[in-house]
């Protein structure tokens, strides 16, 4: 995100300032400033929550049109939503966080020190590191994403591939799993930044 703050005279504001921008970065944008940094993720966050949401609604709405005898989105079509999705599922969960850090590293630099921040620095480490893990994919998440791929692709190109009616639940379980470990990456996040900004706004 940006340079590391010196060790010198390392404050806890300095250290966690050091924690935050240890999230590895989707755009690598440092020289452009925290406030570029945080409009480009705010627009693509957005764009990606969208993608994300009609791409999942339009497949949701296909498998269940389907099972009613519905025809308003055929389940036979959605081939490549199926392999589209796969990216914007997986880039707007590190865009959020991202951004939500960014704004809390804007916000911490008009703060002063205090000693209270190092049990909520420790926290926010351990968090960093989880959400960094996460971007290395788990083999069974692996697994999911190459079998949609593979069968997406076969249906796109064919139409009549006979194991693509097997892969909604697989599809749905991708996006239940992403969906899920979102919300609860974002919920710590989230509570360990307010904890921390009422810590420092109220000894401010």
């Amino acid at each position: 995100m940006s340079k590391t703050v010196g060790y010198n005279t390392m404050t806890k504001i300095d250290e966690r300032k050091n924690i935050i921008i240890s999230l590895k970065s989707n755009y690598k944008e440092e020289h452009k400033g925290i406030e570029k940094q945080i409009k480009h993720l705010r627009i693509m966050s957005l764009i990606n929550i969208s993608l994300s949401i009609i791409c999942g609604g339009m497949i949701l709405m296909s498998i269940i049109s389907e099972q009613f005898g519905f025809e308003i989105l055929k389940w036979e079509k959605s081939g490549t939503l199926a392999i589209l999705s796969i990216t914007f599922f997986l880039n707007f969960p590190n865009e959020i966080y991202e951004l939500k850090l960014l704004r809390h590293l804007k916000k911490i630099n008009d703060f002063n020190d205090f000693i209270e921040l190092e049990k909520l620095n420790i926290e926010l480490r351990n968090i960093i590191d989880e959400l960094n893990k996460r971007r290395n994919l788990s083999i069974v998440l692996i697994i999911f994403i190459i079998a949609i791929l593979i069968m997406g692709l076969w249906q796109v190109f064919d139409n009549n591939n006979p194991y693509w009616k097997f892969m909604k639940l697989p599809i749905l379980t991708f996006f239940g799993f992403i969906i899920f470990r979102f919300i609860q990456g974002y919920k710590k996040l989230r509570d360990n930044i307010e904890k921390a900004e009422s810590t420092v706004a109220n000894n401010s």
